[in-house]
């Protein structure tokens, strides 16, 4: 029996991988959110919008072809969150831990996505 190279991912373990950041990563988001108080309506719709825009740049990263552009427009947008939350003012204020969260998963979807692929062993 074969082990293999620990450090390449078979197509499954990638997918398993992928599947286990966006579900943890997600109930982490949801929970961030869930804690939000006495926020006005129009400000938690904006909110709301710019995080599933960062999410959406999150899961491009891993489901399309366009792995470098859509990693560089992930980092733009994650920088543009972080430049906004310390520079902007009033214009968002981010719950406290939703842009470390967001900035870990697309780190580690990123790192994921251009780890090398092994192919996968043949089944009996």
């Amino acid at each position: 029996m074969e082990i293999g190279n620990p450090f390449r991912l078979t197509q499954r373990e990638y997918e398993a991988t992928i599947n286990a950041l966006n579900i943890f990563f997600g109930a982490i988001i949801g929970v961030s959110l869930g804690n939000i108080t006495e926020i006005p309506m129009d400000d938690y719709i904006l909110l709301l919008v710019i995080i599933s825009a960062m999410v959406s740049s999150i899961l491009l990263v891993t489901y399309t072809h366009r792995r470098i552009w859509n990693s560089i427009m992930l980092t733009a947008v994650l920088l543009a969150a972080w430049y906004a939350e310390s520079n902007a003012g009033d214009l968002i204020d981010f719950p406290e831990r939703v842009l470390p969260t967001l900035t870990v998963w697309g780190a580690l979807a990123v790192m994921t996505e251009f780890s090398d692929r092994a192919d996968d062993p043949q089944s009996d």
